[in-house]
């Protein structure tokens, strides 16, 4: 079998601390280091030069998909690997990756990208980084660059396919105040996207989706929720505007439907939510959270009617979608195991409160927090269970150990001011009702609660 060749293509501006690392975690697997300086003060070029890379100049002008197609125009091997500075691929011994190289069948992979403490930082799409040199494989978009698009379209026309593998790449990602600044980098670039190019839907999905706050896969109704709203609902027109044989090349379309689904449940909207869903499943497949998500939008419709027929077909929904997910091959990534195997014990949980099923409830709950005692969802429903029971002091515990867990649950904080209420205790029920005021301005009035709606099913 002949050796296939690699190019190393990265860009970089003042990342002396960071690129040394990340060209050293590749160096015993690829032939050539190509690194595409955009204006660096500091010592990146002699690190980068010391490692053997070929430097080249180039004028930065917002525009992060030419900075990279840069790159790869100058590489020279088989095979592309693409890595930021601040990124590390964990080790992987020459033979097995070369084993990938030599699939006549792929075109390119994808890979799992975690933080550096383990934490999955999956992003929209897949995360494509090692894929063959060839000129029709070209970066799209300044900023969320991709190189999916046109990666499916030459898939497509040489009947190659675009596979898993097993690379891992490790990001740092920086602290805070750094992290802070490269979103605010991100949004004035899509802000400037959008009003350039108003006939593409990447940069208002990108866009609205950079602006949600979320807690674990629910969208907090937070300042701002509308206007993410204005622009994934842009976005998604657009899409399911386009002819069908386009439509279906659109990469993002779940990860879009699957926000904007989100979001219309944060603003107590769910059938807008389970059509968007039934649509995307239609569309691109099933995936863990788009089963989720319809599981979610039957329920919030369930315990919002006291029709029993009604409830009935809705909670016969539920059950379908999450046997949906349980169907779904094994995840690939934290993430996506997050979605297909705790949050679905939740919502069976929220069924079984609803269907009066005290029991099954706490079960479902406590098999929930046995996987991860801090999600906050779980220690909620426990409150719900202990507060149907009549045990409110229980219940009261329950909800401010929710907030502990997660000070984000608005849900938690609602709950508890209402027990709070009721149990006397005016004056910090007003400190609660005042954190839901502030943090959560766009939270509909009156949100639905499974614990007073009739229970019509038991």
């Amino acid at each position: 079998m002949k050796r296939k060749t690699i190019s190393l293509c990265m860009i970089a501006r003042d990342e002396e601390s960071y690129i040394g690392k990340a060209i050293k975690s590749a160096l015993a697997l690829v032939d050539e280091i190509v690194v595409v300086d955009t204006g660096s003060r500091d010592n990146t070029r002699i690190i980068a030069e010391g490692y053997g890379a070929r430097v080249l100049d180039y004028a930065w002008h917002d525009d992060f998909a030419a900075a990279r197609n840069t790159a790869l125009a100058a590489a020279a091997c088989d095979w592309i690997l693409v890595l930021d500075c601040d990124e590390q691929l964990q080790s992987i011994r020459p033979v097995e990756f070369q084993r990938l190289l030599a699939d006549p069948g792929v075109a390119g992979y994808r890979v799992r990208l975690f933080g550096a403490h383990g934490s999955d930082h999956s992003r929209a799409f897949p995360d494509v980084r090692l894929f063959r040199s060839h000129p029709d494989l070209r970066y799209r978009y300044p900023v969320h660059e991709q190189i999916v698009p046109s990666l499916t379209v030459h898939a497509e026309s040489t009947g190659l396919v675009i596979a898993d593998s097993p690379l891992v790449i490790v990001h740092d990602g920086g602290g805070a105040d750094q992290r802070a600044r490269k979103r605010d980098r991100n949004l004035r670039l899509l802000r400037k996207a959008v009003g350039d190019c108003q006939d593409e839907p990447y940069f208002e999905y990108q866009l609205g989706s950079e602006m949600l706050l979320r807690l674990d896969d629910d969208v907090l109704p937070v300042a701002g929720l509308r206007t993410s709203l204005h622009h994934l609902d842009s976005a998604w027109r657009r899409v399911t505007g386009l002819p069908p044989e386009m439509r279906r090349l659109v990469a993002f379309g779940g990860f879009l439907a699957g926000d904007l689904a989100a979001v219309h449940l944060a603003i107590g909207q769910p059938a807008a939510a389970a059509t968007i869903v039934e649509v995307a499943r239609r569309e691109w497949g099933d995936t863990a959270r788009l089963c989720f998500l319809a599981a979610r939008a039957a329920l919030d419709q369930l315990v919002a009617t006291d029709v029993a027929a009604r409830r009935l077909e809705l909670a016969g929904r539920v059950r379908r979608d999450l046997a949906a997910i349980e169907a779904l091959p094994p995840a690939a990534t934290p993430k996506s195991s997050r979605i297909r195997d705790l949050y679905p014990l939740v919502c069976r949980g929220d069924l079984a409160l609803a269907e009066s099923r005290l029991a099954d409830a706490a079960e479902a709950y406590e098999q929930a927090l046995s996987r991860d005692q801090d999600y906050s969802a779980a220690w909620v429903g426990l409150a719900e269970c202990a507060r149907v029971a009549g045990d409110r002091k229980r219940a009261l515990r329950l909800y401010l150990r929710a907030v502990t867990a997660s000070e984000w649950n608005v849900r938690a904080w609602e709950r508890g001011c209402s027990l709070l209420e009721e149990l006397g205790f005016h004056d910090n029920a007003q400190s609660w009702r005042t954190r839901v005021l502030d943090h959560f301005p766009e939270r509909p009035q009156a949100p639905s609660d499974p614990v007073a709606v009739g229970q019509l099913l038991a």
